[in-house]
Order: structure tokens, then sequence, then C-alpha cells
């Protein structure tokens, strides 16, 4: 069976050592002739898989980043978060010196209760009195016009009690928010990537900054002649201070920048250890064409001579030179065309020293079968 070649692939050649080295009278014409040959290794010709990339730098940013302040204003009291912590959704950053709000609190929920006391008593009272004035008409003992005038006060009581109930819902509601808001909290899961704010010290417009790394953005540009080769959620390849991550495209902006010739792109990465932090700049690597099936030799067995490029294979045990013309260079091989076919022997090593008709001796064995 035959195997597909892969572009990491070794070379690893058998080297066969002998116990002792014969005599000259025990040499055989054989002998004599690989001590005139060239040693050279061999290996057969596979077909593999090259990527040709696109590659381009970009920078690292926060996926989500929040400033955070308080509604209210007023002296911190206590904080309970420092630059580089992390913190959930509702941890409470910091808190302010609210005794006087909440004094200023009370008596106003105080105030909204009186009266809501006050209407219900009101309320009750016209209900009671309806009721009486009801029975009397009914008995004949008032007019019409006596009743109706009692029900319009009722209603009218019922009305003021409804509203007084709304107020006081409402106005509760608002005064207990003023007393949250003093109770500032995480609005997302994240790091504390600034704090600016110090017990004591009056609130600003942005006390705190949450950012979220997990997972991080790398934001890069593509050129207009590969934009159309990458698509939404293909893998990325981004190396990051010699670290290789496997990234993935998030999306791929349709309007071009810089008069049009680049496209903005952003690629998301996972990040559970928090080792890449923003403002980082990556190596990124965009696969924008698979060629499978392809003849690929190692770039070392490449000769050339002016523009002429060939190897050299081993045909009924010797060397035979084939000019090839060389395609896509990628870790260390190279996509090539020419009279080449799988299974050929592809000298590997000391082709430097050979040229058609140099006698030859191959050190290694290679096999086309498992």
């Amino acid at each position: 069976m035959k195997k597909m070649l892969i572009i990491s692939l070794m070379i690893i050649p058998l080297i066969v050592t002998g116990c002792s080295r014969p005599s000259a009278e025990m040499q055989t014409p054989q002998d004599n002739l690989k001590k005139n040959s060239i040693a050279i290794e061999v290996e057969e010709i596979e077909k593999g898989v090259l990527t040709n990339d696109y590659s381009t730098t970009g920078k690292l940013y926060a996926s989500e980043e929040v400033s955070v302040s308080s509604e209210a204003k007023g002296k911190v009291a206590s904080i309970n978060f420092k630059l580089g912590d992390s913190v959930n959704k509702g941890d409470v950053l910091y808190t302010l010196d609210n005794n006087d709000l909440k004094t200023d609190v009370n008596l106003q929920k105080s105030k909204l209760k009186t009266s809501l006391d006050n209407a219900k008593i009101k309320y009750d009272d016209e209900l009671e009195n309806f009721n009486k004035m009801k029975s009397l008409y009914e008995t004949g003992v008032i007019t019409k016009k006596d009743l109706d005038n009692t029900e319009i006060s009722f209603e009218q009581a019922k009305l003021n009690y409804q509203q007084a109930q709304k107020d006081y819902e409402s106005n509760s509601a608002t005064l207990n928010s003023s007393l949250n808001d003093t109770i500032v909290k995480s609005p997302i899961n994240g790091i504390v990537a600034s704090r600016n704010v110090e017990v004591g010290e009056m609130t600003g417009s942005s006390d705190f900054v949450i950012v979220k790394l997990d997972p991080i953005i790398v934001k890069a540009n593509i050129s207009e002649d590969f934009v159309n080769k990458i698509n939404v959620g293909n893998d990325v390849r981004v190396e990051v201070q010699e670290k290789d991550y496997v990234g993935k495209i998030t999306s791929i902006s349709p309007v071009g920048s810089n008069n049009g010739n680049i496209y903005p792109v952003e690629i998301e990465i996972e990040n559970k250890d928090s080792s890449l932090r923003a403002g980082m700049f990556a190596d990124i690597d965009f696969e924008i064409e698979k060629l499978e099936n392809q003849i690929v030799v190692p770039k070392k067995t490449i000769l050339s001579k002016g523009n002429e490029h060939y190897v050299y294979i081993v045909e009924e045990n010797s060397p035979k030179k084939v000019v090839i013309e060389k395609g896509i260079t990628k870790d260390g091989y190279v996509q090539i065309s020419g009279e080449l076919n799988v299974g050929d022997k592809l000298v590997v090593k000391g082709q430097e020293y050979i040229e058609e008709g140099t006698s030859i001796n191959i050190v290694n064995q290679v096999s086309s079968e498992e």
C-alpha cells in the first residue's frame, strides 16, 4: 500500500555497520568498486498535501471591555478589587458612603407611607359611608341625589387610594435604586484592567475598566487578492511570542479600508489561562489554498545551475538528472513538477557530489511496500 507523504516527514536512513573490515586478500571487485563510489542516501518519492498560506500580522484585543462607574455621585467608602484581579458578573467592585442618602431615603419612604395610609383611611371611611347611604336609599330615607353625591365621594377616595399605592411603589423603587447605585457591581466576568479611584475619593466617569480575555480577539487585515479565499469559521494558525495557537475566523468586513485594498478580519482564540494579553502582536497564517496529491520533495534535494533546477533519482543503480519546476515551498518541502513519478528513488543525501555516470553506493534501504 502506498503511503501519503506528510509535510513534517523525517527521513531516517538505515545505517549498516560491519563487525570487521575484510582484509585486502578477501576484498572482491565489488568491494573495490564501492571504495571508488560516492555514498548516497535515497528516499522514495511520494505524493503529499501542501497548503498555500497568506501571512500577515495582527494585534490582540479583549473580546469585551466595559467601563464601570456609579450612577450616584459621592465619596468611595470601600474597594474590593485591585488591578489584575479576576471578577465575576455581579461582584461588588466598590461602595459609596451612603449614610446621608439612607437617612434621606428612609425619610422620603416614611412620607410616602404616611400618604398611603391616609389615603387608605379615607377610602375605608368613604366605602363605609357609601354602603350606609345605599341602605338608606333602598328604604326610602334619602333621595337618589344624596346617594349619587355619596358615590362620587367614594369613587374619588378610591382613585386617590389607588394613585397613592402606585406612587408608593414607584417612588420606593426609585429610592431603593438610588441606594443600589452606591453599590457598584461588575457587569461581566473578566479581569480588572484599570482602577481609577481610591477609598475617600469622589467617583468619576470611569472608576473601573473590566475586560474579558477568554476568548481573546486578533484583529488583522487581508489583501483584496485573498479575501474571497477565506471564510468565517475557518481555522487559522496564530503565533504569539513564539507559541502557536489555533484560532477561528469570526468576522470578515465587507468593506475595504486603505482605499479598498485591505479588509479587516477578526479571529477568536481560546485563552483559558489568560496567557494571551490585549496589546500583544501576532503572526497569522491564513490557509487560502490546499493542494492534495502533489509530488513534494525536501527542499535540500533540489540543486540549481543558473535558472535551471534539478534533482537526481536512481535508475538501475545509476544517478539520473531530472529537471524540475518549483512550486509552493512549505515547512522545508517543495511542490515540484517534472518527469518524476511516485516510487522513484530520490537522492536525498550526497546529491551535491554526483552527476550522471557517477559510480554510487546507496547506504540506506527503502521499500515501497509495507
